[in-house]
């Protein structure tokens, strides 16, 4: 009790109440306005929208999963408080005349953080108080719980202290409140910043250095959690208690290391931007090399990956970050003379950054003997490996991109010796090719049998032959058939009904249930996908039928009918099955041609207020029809030459469309460039 007395001092605290009990006052009102008295005008919408809607409202809310007004209060509140609360150490006047009071430097650091903590928490329990209160008095009782009111709570009052601790943390280092400001946001976002900037400039400077930047890796940030609205997901939650123990020891450790550097702090540093002079060079070489990563990757990303550009968005952006910094040290314009000190920085990144492009650490060069690798990985999204195979988490992936993630993508692991083999061929090749543009960037990533793992990113063009002649037999084989196709390792009586469905066309869906239905099916698409060339997997020809197989756990997997697909089609045909859902070319009533670039133009209009009807051909002829139907449309381009085709189709009673589009400079017959020239002369 003694202890109590002597630490927080009751004048002091009234003080702090006295003068920013406004701020809490409209903080109070902000949350209500976001919170009860939004929940009270959603409820009048019910009638429109469902009470499932309003639930889902109230759930995102009270869990702070929206990135709404109290997730940017949460972030800017428990800020502007702190500062406002330790402004007197950041003007002489004031802080000569608070430490001259009869209170020793630990009353006023643990009385200030009291009357602010009580000023930042107050309108979160009040509002806590009016939920609860309207769950019993309101029908918000219906979607309202007690756990969930007092969880809001207690989300609110973990980011709320964690938010004004690390405000006062960084008060402490510096004798400006702007600086305040500016510094706890960068503080917030240095790691990700510097993280980001970093992998972006090996990207540039190291070949096949891969960019394994992941979104989840802000979500693990409070800042980026709270603007970002991923708090808590509805089906999936992301962060455990753990990532909130961890917040709230950071929050009590912040706070107690401001005391500590609070203690140590010299009055006469009010007004400077760094209040220890010891910390001078941290923030001047700091300021210098995150500016001069941000110069480099803004000139970079303006002409590619061009090193020149690079080079030169690094030596402006270090200039302009050291210069500031020592302008804002010394308060003075005057700071040419302290060239030095750059020049000494040069130096040390230039050694580094020549140890980098001259490849020391044999980084580039790099590739494991097939007998190192347990498994090698090949895909587009580091954040499908990470989650999949390094953490071991794939229904992080669910959370992300949705329940039916894995349906359509699966993760393409090999572990076979032959296959391992032709990928360490394929990266000694892409090694090679430090200048391809072209293509698609990849990851290449082993798992050693040591538990290490070696990641990598190349431009992959499957269009390209040399790279074609080394991807064929690594597509053509079983093992990644079965990979990228999941039903080639599905037996028939796995398989609980398989839904044949064309989206072109207004006919039911086709299902298949019957044992011998199944088998039969089953085994024909299996020997066409084991007969699929290189070339067919790879075409962007569009395929229209889509083959849904639903196995006994409930999972779906899915795959375009290929046209390729003969002997499928013609089992489809003689079992009576394919007219019942595809579309077919006698149910073409007739063809439209429409010019794109006059339907962009009517779109805009129409949005405008003016009418605008584009021009149109239609075609009734059955053999022009044909051709438009069985047209290859995979290589169209939209531009002044495109043209839209529009297909009227007739089902019995029922009528519907679909359109495709083709370039007028395709190579057609002369009906149909009849056509094209009738619809120009219009």
């Amino acid at each position: 009790m003694t202890f109590k007395i002597s630490l927080f001092k009751k004048a002091l605290i009234l003080s702090d109440f006295k003068r920013y009990w406004w701020l809490s006052v409209l903080y109070a009102l902000a949350l209500f306005i976001d919170m009860p008295f939004r929940h009270l005008m959603d409820t009048l919408k019910i009638e429109i929208f469902n009470t499932q809607w309003l639930q889902d409202t109230v759930d995102r809310t009270l869990s702070l999963s929206e990135n709404g007004l109290q997730n940017i209060l949460l972030c800017t509140v428990p800020v502007l408080l702190a500062v406002l609360i330790f402004r007197y150490l950041q003007a002489d006047k004031s802080s000569v005349m608070m430490h001259s009071l009869p209170y020793n430097r630990s009353s006023h650091y643990a009385s200030r953080c009291f009357s602010g903590l009580v000023l930042l928490l107050l309108p979160a329990v009040l509002n806590c108080f009016i939920l609860i209160l309207l769950k019993y008095v309101t029908v918000l009782g219906s979607y309202y719980t007690l756990p969930k009111i007092l969880m809001w709570l207690g989300l609110h009052v973990l980011f709320s202290v964690l938010f004004y601790s690390v405000t006062v943390f960084v008060g402490m280092f510096t004798g400006s409140s702007i600086a305040q400001i500016v510094f706890t946001y960068i503080f917030h976002v240095l790691p990700v910043g510097i993280y980001a900037l970093i992998t972006y400039s090996l990207g540039q400077l190291l070949h096949g250095f891969a960019n394994t930047y992941s979104l989840f890796f802000e979500d693990t940030y409070p800042i980026f959690l709270l603007l970002n609205g991923r708090l808590m997901g509805t089906t999936y939650t992301v962060h455990t208690v753990g990532y909130f123990i961890v917040y709230l020891i950071a929050a009590v450790l912040f706070l107690g290391l401001g005391w500590l550097v609070y203690k140590y702090r010299k009055l006469e540093t009010a007004g400077d931007i760094i209040a220890f002079p010891a910390l001078y060079p941290v923030f001047k070489y700091g300021v210098t090399f995150c500016l001069m990563l941000v110069g480099g990757s803004y000139f970079s990303s303006l002409a590619g990956q061009s090193l020149p550009l690079l080079m030169i968005g690094y030596f402006l952006g270090s200039v302009l970050g050291y210069f500031i910094a020592e302008i804002l040290i010394h308060k003075s314009f005057k700071v040419l003379h302290s060239y030095k000190g750059y020049l000494c920085y040069s130096a040390v990144i230039l050694i580094l950054f020549g140890a980098i492009s001259l490849d020391v650490g044999g980084f580039v060069n790099r590739v494991p003997n097939p007998e190192e690798v347990d498994k090698v990985y090949i895909g587009y999204n580091i954040e499908e490996w990470t989650y999949y195979e390094k953490e071991k988490k794939p229904e992080y992936l669910e959370y992300r991109y949705g329940k039916y993630y894995f349906e359509n993508n699966n993760p393409v692991f090999f572990v076979s010796k032959e296959n391992i083999a032709r990928m360490t061929e394929l990266h000694n090749y892409l090694i090679k090719e430090r200048n391809k543009a072209e293509g698609q960037p990849r990851y290449l990533i082993y798992t050693l049998k040591s538990g290490g793992y070696i990641i990598r990113q190349y431009n992959v063009n499957e269009a390209d032959q040399e790279d074609a002649a080394l991807l064929k037999p690594i597509y053509e084989s079983g093992e990644y058939k079965s990979l990228r196709y999941p039903v080639m390792s599905l037996k028939p009586e796995d398989i609980k009904l398989i839904t044949l469905s064309d989206h072109r066309s207004s006919k039911k869906p086709l299902i298949l249930t019957g044992s011998t239905d199944l088998k039969e099916f089953t085994e024909i698409l299996k020997d066409e996908i084991s007969k699929m060339s290189y070339q067919e997997m790879t075409s962007n020809k569009k395929e229209n039928i889509n083959i849904s197989v639903l196995d006994n756990e409930d999972k779906t997997t899915n795959i375009m009918l290929q046209s390729s697909f003969t002997l499928l089609i013609k089992w489809l045909e003689e079992k009576g099955y394919y007219d019942q859902f595809a579309l077919l070319l006698e149910d073409i009533e007739s063809v439209e041609l429409e010019n794109y670039e006059e339907r962009m133009i009517a779109n805009s209009a129409r949005n405008s207020g003016e009418a605008v009807i584009p021009k149109k051909v239609e075609i009734k002829e059955p053999e022009v029809i044909a051709e438009l139907f069985n047209m290859d449309d995979s290589r169209t381009s939209y531009n002044t030459n495109t043209v839209i085709v529009h297909f009227n189709v007739q089902n019995g009673m029922s009528s519907s469309s679909w359109e495709r589009y083709i370039n007028m400079d395709t190579e057609v017959s002369e009906k149909l460039k009849g056509y094209f020239r009738q619809l120009e002369n219009n």
